[in-house]
This record gives structure tokens, C-alpha cells and sequence, in this order.
């Protein structure tokens, strides 16, 4: 059901996060938080560019408006077109930033963005800080509406997805070890529980879902992504050559290939892949990624 791991680009990222397939463009998009860069890569040619930012990257969107993507920095939102690099602020700021900064975002099937934020880890010349408990915010963000915030007291916002059926939301805490669902519906959650909480191998960081309900769920300092079943069980532990994994999309025109985001942060001297973009081919398509509605 899962084929081989392959090192899709070996960039050496820092921290690289944000995975986001653009199928318009037959292109993956991620970012490096601490470099301050996106990447993109083409799969037909293996050709990789990037682009510099001001402050840390940290998640990415599609929207409705052709060539424009949804970026999350480290205190504001703005919108980015890869083709002229032209940048505009989106008007959303991070207001205890530098204290905090934003992390983990998504689209959602209302138009929608979430995003949370944690405790800023990223130093002003990228170098990594300790991130604290308590700090970080659960936000969604909507045309026409104020920004409403869902949770607070978060360590590290991670994890954002939806059920196939759209009727459940999950979100973690890295810092906690916990990933809870949600009741979801119209930009709304509610009823928190608990999913997948105390897992040995690492901690949660970011996931993607499948067709079939099943989340994978990559684990930072885990050496490895969980595929975990609708009812929090473990289904599948896919092992990754490298230790810090921290978060996947599903890419390809069938959406069957997961394409794995690592980084070099806390990895060790011997993590010589640590930082590279895998990719792998499965049996079970993702779900494709909602637009942000501009």
C-alpha cells in the first residue's frame, strides 16, 4: 500500500514545513521557517526554486484567484504570486508579535483560513530558541469577518484537517503530545476530545488526510509518519530516514503521492538527509487542498 521513500530534493532545510500542492500549476510549495524561504518544486523536472522573505515562513494557501497564494509569516498574513514575486498585505497581524509568532495554517471547504500560533522560536537571524507552553493562539480567519480565535494556552499549533465528510476538525499540540478533534461545521468547531494523544516516537507536527479518513501524522524527533485510523488507532508507522519529520501534503494529478517536509533543527551530526523534501507513492489518494476565498 506504500512504496519506497525517495529524497525528493535534498535542500537542507532548517525547518521545513507548509507543504501545499498547487494542481494548477503541477508544482509542490513549501517553506524553510528559519531561512525565511519558500520552495517549489516541479516534479516532472526535479528543478527546485526559492524565494526570500523578511521574516519566517510558516504556512501557505491556495486561494480563488489565479497565480495567488496565501503566505503566512511569522506576525502577518499576505498574499504572493511565484510567477512576478509580487507581495500585498492580506491586513491580518499577529498582535503579541514578537512574542509569539504564527505556525501551522490551512484552508478549510467554507473559504476559510486557520492557523495557530506558539511562543516565537525563530531568532531574528533565523537561529532556533526555545519555544514555551501557554503562548499560542487557535485562529480562523474569513473575508468580511473579524478574526475569531477557538483556543488558547497552545504550546506549538500543529495539525490542521478536516474528515472526508467535512464533519470533523483536528488540531494538536506538539508541546502536549495531543492531537484532539472537533466537531465541524460552517467555519465553527466545537466539542474538543481527544484523537491521538501520547504517542512514543517524537511528537505530532503536522499531518494531511486521506480519502479514506485517515490522518498522517508526521513526528518531529519520531523518525517517522503515523498513518492513524479514524478511531485514533495506529494503522501504519512509516519510517523515515531521518529524525525530525515535520509535515506532509498529498501532490501528484491523482493526489497519491505524499510528499514529507524534514528538517536539520535538533537532528544531530549524523542526520545527513535532515532538511531534504521526501516524497512517497500510495494506494489511497488525499483530499485536495480548499482555496482561501479572497
Amino acid at each position: 500500500m506504500v512504496g519506497e521513500i525517495r529524497c525528493a530534493a535534498p535542500v537542507g532545510d532548517h525547518c521545513g514545513e507548509a507543504a501545499t500542492w498547487s494542481p494548477d500549476e503541477n508544482r509542490l510549495y513549501w517553506c524553510d521557517v528559519n531561512r525565511f524561504l519558500i520552495h517549489a518544486l516541479d516534479p516532472t523536472t526535479a528543478a527546485v526554486l526559492s524565494w526570500h522573505f523578511d521574516e519566517p515562513v510558516v504556512a501557505i494557501a491556495l486561494t480563488d484567484k489565479s497565480e495567488t497564494l496565501l503566505v503566512a509569516l511569522a506576525s502577518r498574513l499576505i498574499l504572493w504570486n511565484s510567477r512576478t514575486d509580487s507581495r500585498a498585505e492580506y491586513g491580518f497581524r499577529l498582535s503579541d508579535f514578537p512574542r509569539a509568532r504564527l505556525n501551522d495554517g490551512r484552508a478549510g471547504p467554507n473559504g476559510e483560513f486557520w492557523i495557530g500560533s506558539m511562543s516565537n522560536n525563530v531568532g531574528a537571524a533565523g537561529e532556533a530558541l526555545e519555544a514555551f507552553e501557554g503562548e499560542g493562539r487557535l485562529f480562523c480567519i474569513r473575508k468580511g469577518s473579524d478574526p475569531r480565535v477557538f483556543k488558547s494556552g497552545i504550546g506549538i499549533s500543529n495539525t490542521l484537517c478536516r474528515s472526508p465528510d467535512l464533519r470533523r476538525f483536528y488540531f494538536g499540540d506538539t508541546l502536549k503530545n495531543a492531537v484532539w478533534s472537533y466537531d465541524y461545521q460552517n467555519a465553527t468547531i466545537a466539542n474538543e476530545r481527544a484523537f491521538f494523544e501520547g504517542f512514543v516516537r517524537g511528537s505530532p507536527d503536522g499531518s494531511a488526510m486521506d480519502a479514506d479518513g485517515y490522518l498522517w501524522n508526521c513526528r518531529f524527533g519520531g523518525s517517522c509518519v503515523v498513518r492513524v485510523a479514524p478511531n485514533g488507532e495506529v494503522d501504519r508507522i512509516v519510517e523515515m530516514p531521518v529524525r525530525n519529520v515535520t509535515t506532509c501534503a498529498f501532490g501528484g494529478r491523482d493526489l497519491r503521492t505524499l510528499y514529507i517536509t524534514t528538517a536539520t533543527i535538533l537532528g544531530g551530526h549524523r542526520d545527513r538527509l535532515g532538511g531534504s523534501l521526501f516524497a512517497m507513492e500510495v494506494a489511497v489518494p488525499g483530499l485536495p487542498s480548499w482555496p482561501f476565498k479572497l
